[in-house]
């Protein structure tokens, strides 16, 4: 049976799930596969279609091959199973219950990060990601969030803290070099 690796970033809104995964596969893109999940929501201003996620119907999402899927804010979003690379390392953001999801699954040999920024940080890089953000939408975010976040004892994870550049630069070669050399071996 093909194993598939899968290295799953989880994280409240604002911890830098979206910006450490670019970060790391551009850094060693002949190693990493950025997983794009697929979302039947409309882009938002700064987002396109390939690069942050597929945009789809509900019907085209019905229809997909998904590795994992959930419903947030009324919204679908999954994994189809054809962006997965068996000759890479896998690398996708997913929610808590996308990652039960890929626990289930015999055909992947996943590992997990818990991504965890301070409030403060989480709520400037939301402001500061739009011209014109909706702060009822961040403010609903963070009150997701913390239920979907309330336990965890049922995933294993690596916690990494992401408060400064000089922790997000360490975080990316943790993930580009150890946790490949993780593979390697």
């Amino acid at each position: 049976m093909q194993k598939y690796k899968i290295i799953a970033i989880m994280g409240k809104a604002g911890c830098g799930k979206d910006t450490l995964l670019k970060n790391v596969v551009s850094y060693m893109p002949h190693y990493f596969n950025a997983l794009i999940s697929c979302t039947t929501r409309p882009p938002r201003a700064n987002e396109k279609e390939g690069r942050d996620y597929f945009f789809v119907t509900e019907e085209e999402f019905a229809a997909a091959d998904l590795l994992e899927q959930t419903v947030f804010n009324n919204w679908h979003y999954g994994t189809a199973a054809h962006t997965l690379s068996p000759d890479k390392i896998n690398i996708g953001v997913f929610s808590p219950n996308g990652v039960r999801n890929l626990m289930e699954r015999r055909d992947i040999e996943l590992i997990t990060i818990y991504l965890v920024a301070n409030d403060k940080a989480r709520l400037l890089r939301q402001l500061n990601r739009e011209e014109q953000p909706n702060v009822y939408e961040i403010i609903r975010r963070f009150g997701t969030d913390e239920a979907d976040f309330a336990d965890l004892s049922d995933i294993t994870y690596t916690l990494l803290f992401n408060n400064s550049l000089e922790e997000f630069e360490a975080i990316v070669e943790y993930i580009a070099n150890g946790l490949r050399a993780h593979w390697d071996n």
